[in-house]
């Protein structure tokens, strides 16, 4: 991935952010949830005691959340960079010398000669330490990786902290002429290596970058100058996809695209904006004062961000794309993703609910509130999926049957239609894959609230990570499941209408979630069908050669 994609991913990212267009849509939206919030709780509007409760419940929690979102969003147009960050960046190669670093960048036309540059914070020399967690990836994107780290402008040291214990990842470091540490045990993964690593070197600061993340050389020149704030602890920039070929990744790349884009840079109007674990640059100092990146769970990223701000320190996220990864693409990586951050979001709202912990300020409780609480969203959408099957074999009905159905449609679309068009333009079109993967992902945050309250712990598996070849089935048990008991409730429909001549909008709500589901089940039969195919044509020799690589 080249500097001008990257580039040109930050300016439609930043476009998108500052938009006049955003505002509106949001505060449509607003008036829209008020609306829908008002027809839901008035008494003539009521229906069958349960379904009506599990609607109300399930309804509630979407529009606490969505307003969150959009007090965030709206509270988005703020732009982190002061009049000290500027001056620190035009001094940041050339302190003594009195040239702005782009002038001297502009000057440079190797790329080994701007890698050395000094970099000055307050005039003082400061040093860096670039690191790359390694567990299993392919070799040749760790190797894209690490040459695009290591080809940073400024003077750094890269290293990578391979977890996997890979004699080829060793070579690869030699060969680069990077450093390369690899810790005896594996205990606490990939925040065990990070510490492990801060063990052994000295840098005040210091970057990680996901083994699939190829960096930007302008990383260190655009988030370096924001410690000219001695109270912050990190910049973090986004998290950024390239691969969109096929229904879970490009599902994936935009479900993420609206928190990138819109809510983290939000967040930084409270200071709450939090670690995602990659493509982030902290003082290392700040985290010696908490013990190290928070170790006693795999999302050790929110975890270290919260204790870091219950310490006092400050947060930057910046919405420039400033390195490009791999979402996930097939369902097993997705599902173990998703299982691992809610599970840790879990953890947090259970153990350290920052509604009542530590020492935060009343927006940060809330904002963390928001982001550990989210993942209840699943409970939301199951009891959602409940309510036509209720209506279909009981009668039973949320909402008063005696209301026009019109008037029903109308109140209902001034909240969910104006989030979809907030959606269409954040991300750029109505992308139905996403919404799709978004709905069929209820299963795996209810089994991570489960995990959360028996304390089971996940293994770490890098993202994408080949091995043999395992069905997408075994990891989308339940929503298959779920498709043959929305399929066979519409067919019940469908002849309970025929047979009694009446309409029910339940039973088109059915027809269309049992739609959703059977084409996530015809998502993963057509993976597994794809998977089977490549296993039987790659062949089992291993090419051990070894790529010359610049140097």
């Amino acid at each position: 991935m080249n500097a001008e994609h990257i580039q040109t991913s930050a300016n439609r990212i930043e476009r998108q952010f500052t938009s006049p267009i955003v505002p509106v849509v949001v505060a449509a939206a607003i008036i829209g949830a008020f609306i829908y919030l008002s027809f839901l709780i008035r008494p003539q509007y009521r229906g069958d005691v349960l379904p009506y409760t599990m609607a109300l419940s399930a309804e509630i929690f979407i529009i606490i959340q969505a307003f969150l979102s959009f007090w965030t969003i709206l509270s988005g147009r703020f732009n982190p960079r002061n009049f000290e960050y500027h001056k620190t960046q035009d001094g940041l190669y050339a302190a003594s010398v009195g040239k702005t670093a782009v002038k001297i960048l502009d000057s440079i036309d190797e790329i080994a000669t701007a890698r050395a540059l000094q970099m000055y914070v307050h005039h003082r020399k400061v040093s860096v330490d670039v690191f790359i967690p390694v567990y299993g990836e392919p070799i040749e994107e760790v190797r894209e990786t690490v040459l695009a780290a290591r080809d940073m402008y400024g003077l750094h040291k890269t290293y990578i902290l391979d977890d996997g214990k890979s004699d080829a990842v060793e070579l690869l470091a030699s060969e680069a002429g990077v450093d390369y540490i690899r810790r005896p045990t594996n205990e606490n993964a990939k925040a065990g290596n990070i510490n492990y690593a801060l063990s052994k070197t000295q840098g005040q600061y210091f970057a990680i970058l996901d083994a699939d993340f190829v960096a930007s050389p302008r990383f260190l020149y655009e988030t370096i100058p924001f410690f000219e704030n001695d109270k912050l602890a990190f910049v973090q920039t986004p998290q950024y996809y390239d691969n969109h070929g096929n229904f879970v990744s490009t599902g994936a790349n935009f479900m993420q695209h609206v928190f990138y884009s819109l809510i983290q840079s939000g967040k930084n109007r409270f200071n709450a904006a939090f670690c995602v674990g990659t493509n982030v640059v902290f003082r290392r100092s700040a985290i010696k004062s908490i013990g190290g990146m928070y170790d006693k769970s795999k999302s050790e990223d929110i975890w270290t961000s919260l204790l870091l701000h219950e310490k006092g320190y400050d947060s930057v996220y910046i919405p420039n794309v400033l390195a490009v990864g791999k979402t996930p693409d097939t369902l097993k990586a997705y599902s173990k993703q998703q299982l691992r951050w809610a599970t840790g979001s879990y953890e947090i709202f259970l153990s350290h609910n920052p509604l009542f912990a530590g020492k935060l300020t009343a927006e940060q409780r809330l904002q963390y509130y928001a982001t550990t609480s989210f993942y209840f969203v699943g409970f939301s959408t199951l009891l959602l999926l409940l309510l036509p099957p209720l209506q279909i074999f009981f009668n039973l009905s949320p909402i008063n049957v005696s209301i026009p159905f019109w008037q029903w449609a109308v109140l209902y679309s001034s909240f969910y239609v104006t989030q979809l068009v907030l959606a269409f333009y954040t991300m750029g079109g109505l992308k139905i894959k996403t919404l799709l993967l978004a709905t069929a992902s209820f299963p795996i945050y209810i089994k991570a609230f489960f995990n959360a309250i028996r304390g089971r712990d996940l293994a770490w598996q890098a993202t994408n990570a080949k091995s043999s070849y395992d069905s997408p089935f075994n990891y989308v048990r339940m929503q298959v499941y779920v498709f043959v008991f929305l399929l066979l409730t519409s067919i019940v429909g469908i002849v309970k209408a025929v047979y009694t001549d009446s309409f029910s909008i339940s039973l088109v709500w059915n027809i269309l979630n049992t739609v959703v589901f059977a084409y996530f089940t015809y998502a993963a039969w057509h993976e597994g069908r794809q998977l089977r195919t490549d296993r039987e044509q790659t062949s089992p020799i291993v090419n051990t050669q070894q790529k010359e690589l610049p140097a």
